[in-house]
C-alpha cells in the first residue's frame, strides 16, 4: 500500500511539476523561446545569467537559474551557443539540470527579408528529495533521478518594414522527441510537445525613443499560456549613452509582469516582477516572482596583420 501510495504521488508530481522551465523576461533566454533565434545579437558575443523565484509567498520558493553563452557568425551566418539550467521547485526539491547546445543558420532573402533557422539538443536531469516530505505511513525512501534528451526546432524571419518599423516573428516546436519523464519506469509518462509562437514589432518614434508590442502564445497538451505587452526604450545621450528599459505585459489569467532596467556599454541589467492575478491570488497576496536578466555583449577582437615593408634593393 505505501509503494502504491508513492507510485501514485509521484505519479502527479510529474504530471503537474514537470512543465517547462520559463522566464518572464523571455527575450533574454532565445533557447527557451525559439532555437533560430540563438545569437541574434548585434555584437560578435553575448553572455546572458537570469534567475526567477517565485511562489516564495504560498511555500518553498521555486527558483530558477540560467547563464548562457552565443556566438555569432562563427562561420559566416552559422550561430552557435550553450546554456546551462538549473530548476528547483517546492518541498520535494523537484530538480532539473542541463545543457542546451543551440544552433541557428541565418539566410537572407533581401536586404530587407531575412530568416533563421535553428535546432537546440537538451540532456536533462530531473530528481525529486523524499527527506522533506510527509506521508502517513513514515518510511525512507530513495532520492530518485533520470536523465533524458530534448530536441527543438524553430525558424524565424526578420523583415524591415521601413526606415523606422522591424517585424521579428517565429514559431519553434520543443520535446519533439517525446521524452520520456517517469521516476518509476513508467513508459507512458512523456513530456508534451510544446509550441511557441511569437512576434514583436520595433517602432522608433524618434532617433532616441523606441516602442516594442509584442505577443508569445504557448500551447503544451492541454496548457495555453498568451502573453501580451510592450517595451519602451529611450536613449540618454552623453559622454556615455545609457539606454532606459521599461516594460508592462500581461500574461492571461496569471501574472501582470512589469519591467525596468538599463544599458550601456554592451551590458544590460533588466528586473522585472509578477504580479499574480491567478486564482491563487488570496493564497499569495497578489505576489508573484522577481527576475533578473544580466547581458553583456562584446565584440571579438580583430587581430591586425602588419605588414612589413621590403627594402628595394639598391643597384649600382
Amino acid at each position: 500500500m505505501k509503494k502504491l501510495s508513492v507510485v501514485l504521488f509521484l505519479s502527479i508530481a510529474l504530471s503537474s511539476v514537470a512543465q517547462d522551465v520559463h522566464f518572464s523576461q523571455f527575450k533574454a533566454s532565445s533557447f527557451l523561446l525559439n532555437p533560430a533565434l540563438v545569437s541574434a545579437q548585434n555584437n560578435d558575443y553575448k553572455a546572458t545569467l537570469q534567475r526567477k523565484s517565485q511562489w516564495a509567498s504560498v511555500s518553498i520558493p521555486f527558483n530558477t537559474l540560467s547563464f548562457s553563452l552565443e556566438r555569432k557568425d562563427i562561420l559566416p551566418s552559422h550561430n552557435i551557443g550553450v546554456q546551462f539550467l538549473n530548476d528547483i521547485a517546492g518541498n520535494s526539491r523537484f530538480k532539473t539540470t542541463g545543457i542546451n547546445l543551440g544552433y541557428a543558420k541565418k539566410v537572407a532573402v533581401t536586404a530587407e527579408n531575412r530568416f533563421s533557422f535553428g535546432a537546440g539538443l537538451g540532456i536533462f536531469q530531473r530528481s525529486i528529495e523524499f527527506d522533506d516530505l510527509v506521508f502517513n505511513d513514515p518510511e525512507n525512501f530513495s532520492n530518485l533521478n533520470f536523465i533524458f534528451p530534448d530536441v527543438a526546432i524553430g525558424i524565424a524571419n526578420l523583415y524591415q518594414i521601413n526606415r523606422k518599423t522591424i517585424l521579428e516573428s517565429g514559431i519553434a516546436f520543443y520535446h519533439i522527441n517525446k521524452p520520456k519523464q517517469s521516476l518509476t519506469a513508467n513508459d507512458a509518462i512523456r513530456l508534451h510537445q510544446k509550441m511557441n509562437i511569437h512576434t514583436a514589432l520595433n517602432y522608433a518614434y524618434t532617433d532616441n525613443l523606441r516602442f516594442q508590442p509584442k505577443l508569445v502564445f504557448s500551447n503544451q497538451d492541454t496548457d495555453k499560456e498568451f502573453l501580451l505587452g510592450c517595451d519602451v526604450n529611450y536613449l540618454l545621450e552623453g559622454e556615455q549613452d545609457i539606454l532606459l528599459k521599461s516594460g508592462i505585459a500581461d500574461r492571461l489569467n496569471d501574472a501582470l509582469i512589469l519591467y525596468f532596467g538599463a544599458e550601456t556599454e554592451g551590458l544590460s541589467c533588466v528586473v522585472s516582477y509578477d504580479v499574480n492575478t491567478s486564482s491563487l491570488t488570496n493564497a499569495s497576496n497578489n505576489k508573484g516572482g522577481f527576475e533578473f536578466a544580466l547581458v553583456y555583449q562584446w565584440k571579438s577582437k580583430k587581430k591586425k596583420k602588419i605588414v612589413e615593408q621590403e627594402k628595394c634593393p639598391k643597384y649600382l
